[in-house]
C-alpha cells in the first residue's frame, strides 16, 4: 500500500478517530475479537441467518482453527484478497494474483472457496474480466445506496461519514435494482448501503437507530423484491447485535417471506434460475404453457381468473402452483421487445425472470417495448415500472425461490482479529 496515498484519501481527522476506535476495538491479542466474532456468528444462527465473512487469506494462514470453526458452525467464509490491500492500486496481474494466492491459503487449510470481496470494496471491470474463468462462483464489490430518514442526528454526521461515503462509490437505487449481474467470469452480487461504519462511527447511531436505519432499507427492497445485501465489520459485531435481532425480526414478519442466505446460497440460486425453460403448445382454446425448472421455481401470474392453482402473492400477482398453465391465445403474457432491443436489456430482463416474445408474435403481448419505448426507459428502475404498471396480463419467474418476495444477507469484512493485524496492511511501497 502507497502510505502517502491511502493518508490523502483519508485526511488526519479521519485517520485519528479511527485510529481512537481501533485501539478501543482491538487488542495485540487476538481473543478478544474471536470471542466477538464467534459470539456475533452464535447469535446469528440462533436466528436462522447464516451470514458470510469476506477474510483475506493472511487472516486463514495466521488464524486456520478460528476460521474453520466458523466455517463448520454454519458461517460462509468469503474471499477478502491475500493482503488487505487496494487492489485497484496494483496492475491488473498483480492484483489477480492477490486472488490466486489467497484461493491457495484456502483450499490449503480446508476453507471452502465460493466468492470473493475486494478490500475498500476497490474492484475495476479489468479485474473482474481478468479472473480466470471458473475461480470464483460470484464476487461482491458493487455498491447500491438506498435512501433512509437520518432522523433528528442529521444527513451529514461526522468527518467519517463524510469520508466513507466518498470511499464507497455507489449507485443510487432510485436507477439501479439491488440484484445479482451476470458477468462473463462471475456473477456480481450487490452490496447495500449504508454500513455499520457510516451509521454508528459516522452519524452516531446507537443500536435502536442504526437497526431502525437498516429496516428502512428492508422495507425498499421487500416492496421493490430486491437484495438487502447487510455489511458490517466484525469489529462492530457486538454494537451490531441488537440492529441485527431487529432487522431479522422484521424480515421474519414479511408476507411474501424473506429469503435470508448466504452469498454462496444466492449464487447458487441465480445460476439455478438460469436454466429456467417455458415451452409454448397451442390448443384450439388459446395456449398451454410448460415450465421447465426446480422445485424450487417461484411462478408469478396476474391478469387471470382465479382458481384453485394458484394462491394469494401480493397485491398484483398470485404465485401459480402447477407447472402448466392455460392461457388465452391474445393478448400473449409476455413481454414482447423489438427484434432490435440492445442484448444487454434483452440480458436484463431475461435475468428478473421475464418471459420474452423477440419474433413475429410480439406485438401481440400484452406488453411491448419498441425502440421508443426503450429509449424512453433509460434506467433499470423505470424500465421494471413500467412493465410492472402495466394492466396487462403476465406470466413470468419470480427473482427468487420458494416464493419469497425478497432477499437478504448479513455479511461481515473478517479483515483483522488483532492491531497486529491491523497495523501489518501499512507498509510503503
Amino acid at each position: 500500500m502507497n502510505l502517502k496515498a491511502w493518508f490523502q484519501d483519508r485526511g488526519l481527522d479521519f485517520v485519528g478517530k479511527r485510529a481512537v476506535n481501533l485501539l478501543d476495538r482491538y487488542r495485540l491479542s487476538s481473543a478478544r475479537a474471536i470471542q466477538r466474532i464467534e459470539s456475533c456468528l452464535n447469535m446469528l444462527i440462533s436466528q436462522d441467518c447464516r451470514p458470510t465473512f469476506p477474510t483475506p487469506g493472511l487472516i486463514v494462514e495466521r488464524y486456520p482453527k478460528v476460521i474453520r470453526r466458523l466455517q463448520d458452525n454454519g458461517g460462509e467464509i468469503a474471499i477478502h484478497s491475500y493482503q488487505h490491500i487496494d487492489l485497484n492500486t496494483l496492475p491488473v496481474n498483480q492484483a489477480c494474483e492477490q486472488l490466486i494466492k489467497a484461493v491457495h491459503a484456502f483450499e490449503s487449510r480446508g476453507i471452502e472457496v465460493h466468492g470473493f470481496r475486494c478490500p475498500y470494496l476497490r474492484c475495476s471491470d479489468e479485474l473482474l474480466d481478468a479472473i480466470p474463468k471458473g475461480l470464483f462462483e460470484y464476487s461482491s464489490n458493487k455498491i447500491i445506496s438506498w435512501n433512509f430518514d437520518p432522523g433528528m442526528r442529521g444527513q451529514n454526521g461526522n468527518r467519517i461519514a463524510e469520508i466513507l461515503k466518498r470511499l464507497y462509490v455507489s449507485k443510487p437505487s432510485a436507477d439501479f435494482i439491488s440484484v445479482p449481474l451476470e458477468r462473463p467470469n462471475t456473477l456480481e452480487i450487490p452490496i447495500s448501503s449504508p454500513d455499520d461504519m457510516t451509521l454508528i462511527d459516522g452519524l452516531k447511531y446507537d443500536p435502536d437507530e442504526t437497526g431502525w436505519a437498516w429496516s428502512q432499507v428492508l422495507e425498499q427492497t421487500h416492496r421493490r423484491g430486491e437484495l438487502f445485501n447487510l455489511i458490517f465489520h466484525p469489529e462492530l459485531a457486538d454494537r451490531c447485535e441488537q440492529a441485527f435481532r431487529e432487522v431479522i425480526r422484521q424480515a421474519k414478519q414479511k408476507h411474501p417471506s424473506v429469503w435470508i442466505a448466504r452469498l454462496c446460497d444466492i449464487s447458487e440460486w441465480w445460476r439455478e434460475k438460469t436454466g429456467f425453460r417455458m415451452e409454448i403448445t397451442p390448443l384450439p382454446t388459446g395456449l398451454r404453457l410448460t415450465f421447465l425448472c426446480s422445485p424450487r421455481a417461484t411462478i408469478l401470474v396476474r391478469g387471470f381468473e382465479y382458481d384453485g392453482s394458484r394462491r394469494e402473492w401480493d397485491e398484483s400477482y398470485r404465485q401459480l402452483l402447477t407447472r402448466t398453465l392455460d392461457v388465452p391465445a391474445y393478448p400473449r403474457p409476455f413481454v414482447g421487445l423489438t427484434s432490435r432491443a440492445p442484448r444487454e436489456t434483452i440480458a436484463f430482463l431475461l435475468a428478473q425472470g421475464y418471459i420474452l416474445d423477440l419474433g413475429q408474435t410480439a406485438r401481440d403481448c400484452g406488453i411491448y417495448l419498441d425502440e421508443a419505448r426503450l429509449a424512453s426507459l433509460a434506467s433499470e428502475t423505470r424500465l421494471i415500472d413500467f412493465i410492472e404498471t402495466c394492466a396487462s396480463p403476465l406470466v413470468r419467474y419470480w427473482r427468487w425461490p420458494n416464493g419469497a418476495k425478497s432477499a437478504m444477507s448479513i455479511t461481515g469484512d473478517l479483515d483483522a482479529l488483532s492491531l497486529w493485524d491491523y497495523l501489518s496492511r501499512l507498509h510503503i511501497s
